[in-house]
């Protein structure tokens, strides 16, 4: 008598973790389409007939549908393009269409219409210090998923180099053993012997 698997056998109904539950090539698809306009994977794999984050990744890493891990990357770059191009976006903006009660000129009541609605205009305001605020945590968060996803291209770069003295190379002495105590000379052969021994 054959047994079952405990996973299986704790799941009774439940399908199997590697069973087909959705047209893979399809659903990849459209994964990648929504990530090149600048969504995340979170908020497009909670669309309803597509798999779970966890389920899509699972299947990028095992690049099935073959090609998926290929097309998962460009989407990803495209998608983080967008992020950039919303950076400067956000921080070009200076004023903001705002929707407001009109008000009596003469009084400074609110107008309403002949149905008691409130009249309701468009004005163009300066941002004020909240949403100027709430920009710079948008853009600051852009820039930090850019230098962490694609560091080559937005990442800090960092350089350093070594240079002797007045900027020119270093110099290397050589150690004269001469000039070495008998207690020095057993340090550095101690030394010489554990380094030969790795």
């Amino acid at each position: 008598m054959a047994t079952t698997p405990p996973i299986i056998a704790r799941n009774k109904g439940v399908p199997h973790l590697t069973a087909r539950k959705y047209d893979r090539p399809v659903a990849s698809a459209q994964i990648c389409e929504e990530l090149k306009k600048g969504r995340s994977l979170d908020s497009i794999c909670k669309a309803e007939g597509l798999p779970s984050v966890g389920a899509f990744l699972e299947w990028v890493e095992k690049d099935d549908p073959a090609g998926i891990a290929a097309d998962y990357a460009h989407a990803r770059e495209i998608g983080y393009a967008l992020l950039a191009d919303e950076i400067v976006a956000l921080s070009d903006k200076t004023h903001e269409w705002v929707t407001v009660h009109a008000l009596d000129p003469q009084t400074g009541d609110p107008v309403y219409d002949d149905k008691g609605e409130p009249v309701l205009k468009k004005m163009l305001l300066p941002l004020n210090s909240d949403v100027i605020a709430h920009k710079r945590v948008q853009i600051d968060t852009r820039k930090w998923m850019l230098s962490k996803m694609l560091p080559k291209v937005y990442g800090d770069k960092i350089t350093q180099e070594h240079t002797g003295s007045n900027g020119g190379p270093i110099a290397l002495a050589a150690v004269d053993l001469k000039n070495l105590s008998d207690e020095e000379l057993e340090n550095m052969s101690r030394l010489l012997a554990k380094a030969g021994q790795k």
